[in-house]
């Protein structure tokens, strides 16, 4: 006699006689494990949506092609910013002032004391802004189960805006006060936790919203949204740099501002009830114990007594990153996601590489983004959703997944390594391409680990993603800033051992996910 798959429902519930399906919503991210939680959900089974949320769904796909246009538009007069401010010091103190307004030409600041001094400024940056959404992502995700996910979005708009106008001032000062004071601006970005926290709570919406058998889909058109802000930023901000150094600043400041207005009109995504696609997709019936869901009903009931009712304790967050670390697949998630962040960070030299190394201006470097976004949006708009197609089962999800994972891994070694070896102009640009066609990455980690925790715990996963991701920022910028140095003398440029290193890096970690098997 054949065995039906159990329902996905009891995967997910700890289903018992003895829950009360009349309890009180308790919405405390801290108390999701908790029965309380499960009773809630329980209840919660029988108002199913049939369908996504759509306005959610607008609102976040347009908040977040705000917020990586006003980074986008940055990228490169943020670093030209930098440069002036370093080459206007270093004259300074050779010769005396050499003036304002546009500042120094750009053949004057590619001498190995400036390049250093830049190399030293945005290392050190990319690490300091790592640190707010360490320290914070977990007491965020806190606030965003307890109070929903709008009121961080609104914190984090705060704090980018401030910090953006701090870097403004300092380098407008242009000399009169220390460039390394833009460090600073890393202190604003604790309120809201900065980049890595928002786009936490976007992806947590997009998995509030969307059902388990369409995430990987919707995941990756979300995850398209920043490489289509690249082909659209660069030129803008080329063109507005041949106008004024500042004309891209007050664009990002005004998308910046947009944000408050679409954060006030969206939906609260924490205050759906549950899709029923969530509650009905089936598993194999021979699934593997190692692969079992992040809570059982005896987990749930035994940490009940252990987890603080209060979501903003800090003891609660240890549970929350303890309780994910317990699973061996998420374990493995999170490998991916600590390790690529520190590769990829490689990427904020490419504009300084080809600059130094085959004499670009700075701002026709904006062009290297649109190669790479080319590559990116090919996968994540266009191949990945059209190959991921809503699957009968888990365990097919999760397959289709991880092979997604292995072929980006690879493609970004390669992707890479030619940018290491690159000697010529053409080079640079293919080997940026190729390192786009790897970001399907991040749409096929989530996919993977989102299928390993009931819908509950979405703020919970993402939010532990942040720190795990931030950590490796502030491991990688400083390190990354170091090798780039390696090779520098007068006239000649970085060798680009950094580069080296990430091929090196998504090399490893193509290994791993070759050996990683779901078991039946």
């Amino acid at each position: 006699m054949s065995v039906s798959p159990p329902d996905e429902r009891e995967r997910l519930l700890p289903w018992n006689d003895d829950i009360d399906p009349s309890a009180e919503e308790d919405d405390g991210i801290g108390t999701q494990s908790h029965p309380q939680y499960w009773k809630q959900s329980v209840a919660a089974v029988k108002g199913f949506r049939s369908h996504p949320s759509t306005p959610i769904l607008f609102c976040t796909f347009l908040l977040f092609f705000l917020i990586s246009f006003s980074r986008h538009i940055i990228e490169v007069p943020i670093i030209r910013l930098f440069e002036l401010a370093a080459c206007h010091e270093y004259y300074s103190r050779l010769q005396g002032a050499i003036g304002h307004g546009r500042g120094p030409d750009g053949r004057l600041c590619n001498v190995p004391d400036v390049q250093n001094e830049l190399s030293t400024l945005t290392g050190w940056k990319f690490g300091l802004d790592a640190i707010p959404g360490l320290l914070l992502a977990i007491y965020y995700g806190s606030v965003a189960g307890k109070y929903g996910r709008k009121p961080v979005l609104l914190l984090f708009s705060t704090g980018m805006l401030l910090s953006l106008g701090w870097i403004v001032l300092v380098c407008w000062l242009d000399g009169r006060v220390p460039i390394r004071l833009i460090w600073l601006s890393s202190l604003f970005t604790c309120i809201g936790g900065g980049q890595r926290v928002a786009k936490a709570m976007l992806f947590t919406i997009v998995s509030d919203a969307v059902d388990a058998s369409h995430r990987t889909r919707y995941l990756s058109f979300l995850s398209s949204i920043p490489h289509i802000t690249t082909l659209i930023a660069p030129p803008l901000s080329a063109i507005f740099m041949r106008i004024s150094i500042w004309l891209p600043f007050e664009v990002a400041i005004g998308a910046l501002t947009l944000t408050y207005l679409l954060i006030l009109a969206m939906p609260e995504s924490s205050k759906l009830p549950p899709l029923q696609q969530d509650e009905t997709i089936t598993t194999s019936s021979h699934f593997s114990p190692s692969h079992q869901p992040l809570l059982s009903p005896q987990s749930s009931s035994s940490s009940s007594k252990s987890i603080p009712e209060n979501p903003l304790n800090p003891s609660t967050w240890a549970t929350e990153i303890l309780t994910l670390l317990s699973h061996p697949s998420l374990r493995f998630t999170l490998t991916i996601f600590f390790s690529t962040r520190i590769a990829l960070i490689s990427k904020a030299f490419v504009y300084q590489h080809a600059s130094e190394s085959f004499g670009w201006e700075m701002s026709n470097t904006t062009f290297l983004r649109v190669s790479q976004a080319l590559g990116a949006s090919l996968v994540t708009i266009f191949a990945l959703p059209l190959l991921s197609h809503p699957s009968p089962s888990i365990r097919q999800s999760r397959l289709f997944d991880l092979a997604v994972l292995r072929a980006s891994l690879l493609v970004a070694a390669i992707g890479f390594a030619v940018l290491w070896q690159a000697r010529a102009s053409w080079m640079l640009v293919l080997a940026l391409f190729i390192c786009g066609l790897s970001e399907a990455i991040q749409p096929a980690t989530q996919g993977l680990a989102t299928s390993f925790v009931p819908r509950g715990l979405n703020a919970r996963l993402f939010t532990t993603v942040a720190v795990v991701e931030t950590v490796g920022k502030l491991a990688g910028g400083p390190a990354h800033s170091a090798l780039f140095k390696i090779g520098r003398t007068e006239g000649r440029g970085s060798l680009g051992v950094n580069f080296a290193a990430s091929s090196a890096v998504f090399g490893a970690l193509f290994l791993l996910a070759a050996v990683v098997r779901l078991k039946r």
